[in-house]
């Protein structure tokens, strides 16, 4: 079994001169993706043997199959680069010489980049002035200068881990998943297969590396032999004339990203022709939405993950066909779901619990981090998401146990409400909070973006109450007048993660703000959930 990164040489021994990868004004060739590739991968090996990081065999404490074993210790290179194309280049590198790439997020404040680094203790961090001064023991410097250098490390093994990534928890260290070489090799198996993604086809990722979706967008794409388009940053707007003017065949993105898409190119008029694929993960979304990107863009073929940062893909909802509404698909190839009771008993269909998951893509462990909601039993895994299968073994989410929140002894999912707003043709995006009450604990209240025709106007107190009235009009029969928000708040735009998500613990900040100034009082740490 190959592991990450072998592939592109293949690729680039068979079309040395075609054009592998694109950022801004700069590209690659497939040759030229290689070569740097190995100079850097040789100064990096150089680097962690002057360390003696090679030398050092240590264990840490992480199970890797949940049955006591031990994640054997490699040497951890931190990346913090926030350029695309050096970060990828930089990934592939400590992949080829057997390290584990600590991928950071170059948003981060640095003490939480301390706190990372404290916690995961790699053996060098690259920093943009490491690449650009080549007399840094552990920089590489301006490798398409340098002379590639030797490897004299072992080919790196599928068993091996590769890469961290880490969540974007907004307090305490991030959780950082391990993963093996194996674990990313079966996903491009899988995704392969069912999409028949090649050379023949243009990649458009848009959005920052340290999101695992858009790495492994990246990644997966060139390991197939695909051009690839980093668009870290750019507004919906340019992202739309960016996917007719290069020609991109294959879309990776989140809902969130999508919805704002279609948006614009609807606005603007952006017709994208050979766009044949959209794969999207990262969030659950409403058949509105879908409808509304089908329009924007007719023929497109529409491929649906749920999954998780430490699973990797669980369930597929695809084009030619879906699953029913509001089912996020049923259990992708190779892999096994169970709905389990708070004992640990498999419920039948119908019944809601919580989301087991057995496959070959599971990571292999944290590095720090972590918690109580992720467990291992008999070869499966949960996150602590919730849901329940049908009989023909479509997924329904419930919601997840990190979001729940307990409003007059109820336990409340705001992506029940939030899958309801959704659906409503006047509601781009919303997020359902808790927030704080003296009677209840917490009551729920709901953020919107209205759609493009319903932008916030002058008259917004009459948009409002005609939103309210509509909101309430779906969620009443549905929820009950308990678990329906009681307050909504329309926003211009909502705040996004670098990944494209929409940024929950920021959203919240400021939704409880405006419950705040409505009490006339001021937000305390002890309003914050």
């Amino acid at each position: 079994m190959s592991t990450v990164g072998a592939a592109l040489a293949s690729h680039a021994a068979a079309r040395p001169d075609a054009p592998a990868v694109f950022c801004g004004s700069r590209s690659l060739t497939w040759s030229e993706l290689v070569s740097r590739i190995e100079a850097r991968a040789g100064h990096l090996a150089r680097a962690l043997s002057v360390s003696g990081a090679f030398d050092r065999a240590a264990l840490i404490a992480e199970p890797d199959d949940g049955e006591g074993g031990m994640l054997r210790a490699q040497p951890r290179v931190a990346l913090d680069l926030p350029d695309p194309l050096e970060l990828l280049l930089s990934f592939f590198a400590v992949a080829r010489v057997g390290a584990v790439a600590l991928v950071l997020d170059p948003g981060w404040p640095q003490h939480r980049k301390a706190a990372i680094l404290a916690a995961t203790d790699p053996a060098l961090v690259w920093t943009p002035a490491d690449l650009a001064d080549p007399d840094r023991v552990d920089g590489s410097g301006d490798v398409a200068c340098l002379p590639t250098v030797p490897l004299v490390v072992p080919a790196p093994r599928p068993e091996q881990l590769f890469y961290a990534g880490f969540t974007s928890g907004s307090t305490g260290v991030p959780k950082g998943y391990a993963r093996t070489h194996r674990s990313w090799t079966e996903s491009f198996r899988l995704s392969r297969a069912a999409f028949a993604i090649g050379p023949q086809d243009h990649v458009l990722v848009p959005g920052g590396l340290s999101h695992s979706l858009h790495l492994y967008g990246a990644v997966e794409a060139l390991e197939a032999g695909a051009s690839v388009t980093l668009a870290q940053g750019l507004s919906p707007g340019r992202l739309a004339r960016l996917l007719a003017e290069a020609a991109v065949t294959v879309l990776y993105g989140t809902p969130t990203q999508l919805v704002l898409l279609t948006r614009d190119s609807l606005r603007l008029g952006v017709q994208a022709p050979a766009l044949r694929l959209a794969l999207v993960s990262g969030a659950t979304w409403g058949e509105g939405e879908k409808a509304a990107l089908r329009l924007a863009f007719p023929g497109l073929r529409l491929a649906e993950f749920y999954g998780a940062s430490e699973m990797s893909f669980i369930t597929l909802n695809a084009d030619p066909d879906p699953a029913p509404a509001g089912s996020v698909g049923r259990a992708f190839p190779g892999v096994e779901i169970e709905i389990r009771d708070v004992a640990g008993c498999r419920l039948a269909a119908g019944e809601t619990g919580t989301i087991h998951v057995r496959s070959p893509l599971l990571f292999a462990g944290y590095i720090c981090g972590g918690g109580e909601e992720v467990r291992r039993d008999g070869g499966f895994l949960t996150v602590g998401d919730r849901g329940h299968l049908d009989a023909a073994g479509n997924l329904f989410l419930a919601g997840r146990e990190q979001r729940m929140f307990v409003s007059a002894g109820l336990n409340l999912f705001p992506e029940e409400a939030e899958a309801l707003l959704r659906a409503l043709p006047e509601i781009a995006l919303a997020a359902v909070f808790g927030a704080p009450d003296r009677l209840r604990g917490r009551v729920p209240v709901a953020a919107l973006l209205p759609a493009a025709g319903l932008a916030p106007t002058a008259d917004r107190d009459a948009q409002h109450a005609l939103l309210r009235r509509r909101c309430l009009g779906v969620l009443m029969p549905s929820l009950g007048r308990a678990r329906c928000p009681r307050r909504f708040h329309l926003f211009d735009a909502f705040p996004l993660t670098p990944g494209g998500k929409i940024d929950l613990p920021a959203l919240e900040r400021h939704v409880l703000e405006r419950e705040a100034e409505r009490a006339g009082k001021r937000l305390s740490p002890e309003d914050l959930p």
